[in-house]
């Protein structure tokens, strides 16, 4: 692995200093941070018992070095005890890895990314994962391993808006979107093995995530084979695609409609497929529209306030369809937060493995 400098350090007096250091030297993108004091990164860094000079990798979109030191640092105003470091290297692997290619996430579109954790890391650290599982729920891997990542992009990234990231609007999700899956009441494997990992690994996925709805499945109401319907129809949403590049959708399913799904004989990649034959996503004639799964015209689905470029539909592929378990327990009521790409280059996720010192 390629080494670095260590970094500068500065002697602060107070809390007080520290709060105006940070915001004078740019080093929060807002919120409060925690003093990287020396002692905090090295234990960190004692953790992991890697050399704090190691580079992971150059981040988007100032090219900064990350490495295992300067993680460690942003872990520490993050919030994160030692533990959650291997999370956020995994992490990072994916964010600096060219499949993945975080530019959109930088642009005009405001697009995030999305961090889901899967496999035993979720019970060792602790993870949030049943009601409000997105948060605010007061699961400390859940915000600042998110938070790490953000001040992460921010600082080593250079991410500031209005200088090398032009994102139009912004994303409130930014902040910290970290989520772990749900292990004692999911009635699958992890979401990893998608990815060519054992069940009994522990990895990271990076999602570059645009669009982020709720969608009710009242399993009681309309039945099962309907909430497959209601699932597949949102991604349906008509509107102006993000790019040409490869799609994916992720839908994190509470468990109540898990255990339905595998009542009912389901296995967690039939979902998948049940889903993609079901799907299709409209859009507009903008940009690389046409070349998204093989789209072909349709009639304007606004007929009262048609639109002035022609519309769109293309088949969503299974291998496009991610699913995962988490939220909360509402036996009358099946829920799903639905998560679409935002990937105009690269891969729109990836998945890395969390290795966790011996």
């Amino acid at each position: 692995m390629q080494m670095t400098t260590r970094a500068k350090r500065f002697e602060i007096t107070s809390l007080d200093e520290f709060s105006r250091f940070v915001y004078e030297q740019g080093w929060t993108d807002g919120l409060p941070v925690f003093p990287p004091t020396r002692e905090a990164v090295q234990r960190m860094i004692d953790y992991i018992g890697r050399d704090p000079g190691e580079v992971i990798g150059s981040v988007f979109p100032g090219d900064g070095e990350a490495t295992i030191e300067n993680i460690a640092a942003n872990c520490v105003m993050a919030g994160c005890l030692p533990e959650y470091l291997p999370v956020v290297l995994a992490a990072i692997e994916c964010i600096v890895d060219p499949q993945l290619l975080i530019t959109t996430t930088q642009s005009t579109g405001s697009g995030s990314l999305c961090t889901i954790v899967t496999g035993p890391a979720v019970d060792r650290l602790e993870f949030h994962t049943r009601e409000w599982i997105f948060g605010p729920n007061g699961g400390r891997a859940n915000a600042t391993i998110g938070r790490a990542i953000r001040l992460i992009l921010w600082n080593i990234g250079q991410a500031h808006p209005g200088k090398l990231i032009k994102g139009t609007m912004g994303n409130p999700a930014s902040w910290s979107y970290c989520v772990g899956e749900e292990r004692e009441l999911t009635p699958w494997e992890p979401m990893h093995v998608d990815f060519g990992f054992d069940v009994s690994d522990s990895a990271v996925t990076v999602m570059k995530a645009g669009e982020h709805s709720q969608i009710a499945a009242p399993i009681n109401s309309v039945g099962l084979n309907e909430c497959i319907t209601l699932l597949a129809r949102g991604i349906g949403k008509a509107g102006i695609t993000s790019s040409g590049g490869k799609r994916a959708f992720l839908f994190v399913i509470n468990p109540s409609l898990a255990r339905a799904f595998a009542d009912a004989g389901y296995s967690r990649d039939k979902v998948r497929h049940a889903i993609a034959e079901r799907a299709y996503k409209y859009s507009y004639d903008w940009q690389n529209d046409r070349k998204q799964g093989e789209a072909v015209p349709v009639a304007d689905l606004y007929l009262k306030t048609p639109s002035e470029r022609q519309t769109l539909v293309a088949p969503v592929l299974h291998d496009e369809v991610f699913v995962c378990v988490g939220g909360g327990v509402s036996p009358q009521m099946g829920q799903c937060a639905a998560i679409s790409s935002r990937s105009s280059a690269g891969k729109p996720l990836l998945a890395k493995k969390v290795n966790f010192p011996n």
